[in-house]
């Protein structure tokens, strides 16, 4: 399968701002280094809340199966070729950085895939209210969570942040 391109990809904006928060990072990495949650999905179902797209089981499923070849096959032998040359005893910095580079590129193609399959899904109304956001947001992300078998969010994770205001709600 050819990846996509999206030249535009909303998704990926979000979660360049939304990942870019210290803490968004450290409870991706903790909840992908402890549960196994793939951090794509995970922003998939933050960037959907944001834009008060609710989730259901299914949506999950295919957004998993739209990534998976791409996801087994490139990002995570590249994220384990990374780690691998991270942990090493042999300085490998140049070499670690160019795959680090090449990860970030792979997973750029698995939000372009996203994207393009959401982005021509029929979808829930946005919400405008806040709260009701927020709500929203949080149900993706539980039910993403809890298919994962990793705990239940707390009301204040760094994870829900709406960022649906006008350069994000496209």
């Amino acid at each position: 399968m050819a990846a996509p391109k999206r030249p535009d990809n909303p998704f990926w904006e979000f979660s360049l701002a939304h990942y870019s928060r210290r803490e968004v990072a450290e409870a991706c990495l903790h909840l992908q280094d402890a549960y196994g949650v793939n951090i794509n999905l995970l922003l998939f179902c933050c960037w959907t809340g944001s834009r008060g797209e609710k989730l259901n089981t299914t949506q999950i499923h295919n957004a998993q199966r739209v990534i998976a070849e791409w996801d087994k096959q490139v990002v995570q032998r590249l994220r384990q070729l990374r780690r691998y040359l991270k942990d090493s005893a042999f300085s490998a910095g140049q070499i670690e950085k160019s795959v680090r580079e090449l990860e970030l590129s792979a997973e750029r193609v698995v939000q372009d895939m996203l994207a393009d399959w959401w982005l021509g899904e029929p979808s829930a109304n946005a919400l405008t209210c806040d709260q009701e956001i927020l709500g929203v947001q949080k149900a993706n992300l539980e039910l993403f969570l809890s298919q994962a078998g990793a705990p239940s969010l707390v009301n204040q994770s760094p994870l829900l942040w709406p960022l649906n205001r006008p350069h994000f709600s496209a």
